[in-house]
């Protein structure tokens, strides 16, 4: 009976270790963010309101190794009396690849890569007569690598939080203008840049979900 209950016990604590990295574990996360902002400037008002959502999910396709798809979409506007009224919104997704090491009990730190495309459209909408408006839609690509630390905070709950990135990242803007005169104008704009950003400005969250 003894030599049972030490098998169990030491089955339940060798579950209660690996559980969240093992392989077969899958991982789903949602994320939100939203703010607002209201202040006043020479009698003018302005407002701006930021929601982004994320839907992700992720799978071990063995101890330590995951690969996930995330899914975002933000809608951001900027209202102020003396400006135009600005609209954004943007639709995206990434695959990752995330290894993890472990670093006190259900503590890990992990390293990965992923690649990503995120379509936006802005919309500036002047008040008034006679109408204008101009409007930009962008096409960006990115790959990166990104590093930071999980915490597997029970068997089916995780905390995980990004603190390091580098990201290489192309896009194509094309611009639709129409001004007071109805004259209608494109242009388009084309950027490659490479960036790192570090332990403080990029910090950011993520709860899983395991099963």
């Amino acid at each position: 009976m003894k030599k049972q209950l030490l098998v169990t016990a030491m089955a339940v604590g060798i579950s209660l270790c690996g559980f969240a990295q093992t392989k077969g574990t899958n991982a789903l996360s949602f994320g939100v963010n939203s703010t607002k902002s209201k202040s006043s400037v020479n009698n003018y008002e302005i407002e701006s309101k930021n929601n982004n959502f994320t839907l992700g999910y992720g799978y071990f396709f063995k101890d330590n190794d995951k690969i996930g798809l995330d899914l975002t979409y933000g809608l951001n506007k900027f209202n102020s009396g003396n400006t135009p009224n600005q609209e954004q919104k943007s639709y995206g997704g990434n695959l990752s690849y995330q290894h993890y090491f472990p670093l006190v009990k259900t503590l890990f730190a992990y390293a990965g890569g992923k690649a990503a495309y995120t379509y936006s459209k802005n919309k500036n909408l002047y008040e008034g007569a006679p109408p204008q408006s101009s409007s930009f839609t962008s096409n960006q690509y990115a790959v990166g690598a990104y590093g930071g630390i999980t915490w597997f905070v029970s068997k089916r709950f995780a905390l995980e939080t990004s603190l390091l990135s580098a990201d290489i990242t192309y896009s194509k803007t094309e611009q639709n203008e129409i001004n007071a005169n109805n004259l209608f104008t494109k242009n388009e704009y084309t950027s490659f840049n490479l960036s790192s950003q570090g332990f403080i400005n990029n910090l950011g969250f993520k709860i899983y979900v395991l099963f």
